[in-house]
């Protein structure tokens, strides 16, 4: 092996560093790291090498990511191979022990830098495994990848181990591609705490479900009653209208602007025969025109999930969501019932929780609303945080409790 190429990096980079941040972002430090150098030394100012890093020069935001900080670093580049093995044998092993995971047939194998495995997830879909990078790196390594998890698995044969490139620009974010056949195209069902979906694979960026929500879905389980009237805004294809009529719910309305998430919710609806469909309605249309909607018919609900995308377009401009908050509080409790609860989610790493907290607080504040703060939902079970890496606990929740 070549030697590995020492480079200094930003001051600010050496501090979040040695704090556990596992990314080096672009700046005119990291610009600088050579081209073709699959990896790289990390050096502080007095030149003393401090972390062995995979490098990502196409990469638009971060440029590398952290892999080691344990010396000798040429002996952990030498026995790269061997270490995304035992990586990957470690993350699913802690997976295996869950027992949690033992009612859903989606679940995360590895998730990204909290497995140690930086810009890798790995999704387990019933009987199929959808591999995703968020680092051009991965790619040289697919066979390594493939292999293990096979070795894991033996039973999931090639044409069911998917791959795909995300990420936050549009070059990176690529159509799933199967590792035999990059035009094939897969659709199937799974259960989630007995509930089936539609899941499809090739056809479109997501596939279907969620599945860093299910552990969310779970915990919420205590606070949809039986004979309850909800409402699920930004409904996507529908998992927490099936799990809220599965818990016995009276009513649930569903609310995606997409006629293709509503006719995807429908569809999972029929999947789901023990359902009572009577219960369900579908509005194909804005959350803002659908709350002015049944706040004219006089409606209430007595809880109000509300999953809104991190920003979103009207055609004239972009709105993110913490911003378009305050507007949506105002309605929601327009046509929530006396005491009933407001399930409100923020999926950005661009605000932590208590920033999120702080900012609806400020909104419930201003409009004049009495809420208290109920509980608070972040990822967990098979999508753990790293400490010290706020880019990586991007979803967040809390549930209000209106006085």
């Amino acid at each position: 092996m070549n030697k590995i190429p020492e480079c200094l990096i930003h001051p600010v980079s050496i501090k979040l560093l040695r704090q556990g941040h596992p990314w080096i972002t672009s700046d005119n430090f990291s610009n600088r790291f050579p081209k073709q150098s699959e990896f790289i030394v990390a050096t502080d100012e007095r030149k003393r090498p401090i972390a062995l890093l995979i490098h990502d020069p196409h990469h638009r935001n971060v440029k590398a990511r952290v892999w080691s900080t344990k010396f000798p670093f040429d002996r952990e580049a030498q026995h790269f191979t061997a270490s995304i093995q035992g990586r990957l044998d470690l993350a699913f092993e802690k997976r295996f022990q869950q027992k949690e995971l033992k009612e859903r047939e989606n679940y995360y194998l590895v998730f990204g830098e909290a497995d140690q495995l930086p810009g890798l997830f790995i999704l387990k879909l019933k009987d199929r495994i959808l591999v995703q990078f968020y680092t051009n790196f991965w790619n040289r390594y697919k066979s390594i990848i493939q292999t293990t998890l096979q070795e894991i698995f033996p039973e999931i044969t090639d044409e069911n181990i998917w791959f795909q490139l995300r990420g936050e620009t549009k070059q990176l974010q690529k159509l799933p591609q199967n590792s035999v056949d990059p035009d094939r195209k897969d659709e199937f069902h799974l259960a989630e705490f007995g509930i089936q979906y539609l899941i499809r694979l090739g056809l479109s960026y997501d596939h279907g479900l969620y599945t860093d929500m299910s552990s969310i879905r779970q915990i919420i389980k205590g606070y949809i009653k039986p004979q309850m009237k909800v409402l699920n805004l930004f409904s996507y294809t529908g998992a927490f209208s099936l799990w809220s009529l599965k818990l016995g719910a009276s009513s649930v309305v569903s609310v995606d602007l997409s006629p293709k998430y509503i006719e995807w919710l429908q569809h999972n609806l029929s999947l789901n025969p023990e359902l009572d469909h009577t219960r369900h309605e579908a509005m194909n249309k804005s959350v803002e025109e659908a709350l002015e909607e049944v706040h004219k018919e006089k409606r209430t609900f007595d809880l109000i999930i509300c999953d809104p995308p991190s920003s979103s377009s009207d055609g004239e401009k972009r709105t993110s969501a913490i911003k378009a908050y305050k507007e949506l509080l105002m309605k929601m409790d327009r046509v929530l019932a006396n005491h009933g609860k407001l399930v409100v989610f923020l999926n950005t790493h661009q605000l932590n929780q208590d920033k999120f907290e702080r900012t609806l607080k400020d909104y419930l504040m201003e409009l004049k609303l009495d809420y208290k703060i109920s509980s608070r939902l972040q990822l967990g079970q098979d999508c753990p945080t790293l400490k010290g890496f706020p880019e990586g606990s991007y979803l967040k929740g809390m549930v209000l409790e209106k006085q």
